[in-house]
């Protein structure tokens, strides 16, 4: 039997115009070894804001993918079952920590656990690319960029928008001084396959945008790091 692949799929935020939008959520897509595919839309970073659930369902409505969201904003009853009924989970931007403490409030750390133990792709956008890491530069508590604990499916420290130099400088700063641990930052308009918590591709639909890896001493291009490890 073969073995389960854990795979997330991290995206540092939103292209720069729609067609990078579609071609990343395409990108997700392609990842999944299923034509038609069960796709849940997570908005709680967004307080479910419908706009953004609205923008979900005309996004891969063409897709002939089955599609639902859950609003876990009002109400967790049933989550564990949804969840784990898909074969992909997109979670949208928002707040990360007011996010990550209704997931927190209510253990369902514990339900993301088992579906990226199942193979289900979890995927998402700015605080639902970093919510997976173990830490997170985050500027979602509103005193400026500080280190915020993510749900640790995947070890080292993540920050989303790393093509905002104020971000990424403050990535690396916190990595020096022992605040975060060696980590990943992402671009705008940037996805990141990681499998078994390891990054194994980079897809970019922006020019010149990319993803990193940093540790205390060195900051690389993440497909020179990916080759070398």
């Amino acid at each position: 039997m073969s073995k389960i692949e854990k795979k997330i799929i991290a995206i540092g935020g939103v292209g720069v115009s729609p067609v990078s939008d579609k071609e990343l959520d395409n990108f997700i897509l392609n990842h999944s070894k299923k034509m038609k595919n069960n796709i849940g839309f997570l908005g709680t970073a967004s307080k479910d804001d419908k706009e953004k659930i609205n923008k979900f369902y005309k996004r891969f409505e063409n897709t002939s993918s089955e599609l639902s969201h859950f609003n876990l904003t009002s109400n967790i009853d049933g989550f564990h079952e949804w969840l784990l009924s898909k074969d992909i989970v997109y979670v949208g931007g928002g707040n990360t920590f007011y996010m990550l403490e209704i997931w927190k409030k209510n253990n369902l750390e514990q339900v993301f656990k088992k579906a990226y133990e199942k193979g289900l792709i979890l995927s998402g956008v700015s605080a639902g690319a970093v919510c997976w890491f173990d830490w997170i530069l985050s500027d979602s508590m509103g005193r400026g960029f500080e280190p915020l604990k993510g749900i640790n499916l995947v070890e080292g420290s993540c920050t989303p928008h790393s093509d905002n130099i104020e971000r990424i400088n403050e990535f690396g700063f916190n990595i020096k001084n022992n605040k975060l641990p060696k980590g990943v930052a992402i671009d705008d308009g940037v996805a990141v396959v990681f499998i078994d918590g390891k990054p194994t591709e980079v897809y970019s639909t922006v020019n010149n945008h990319n993803a990193y890896f940093l540790d205390k001493n060195i900051k690389i291009n993440l497909k020179e790091y990916i080759k070398n490890i």
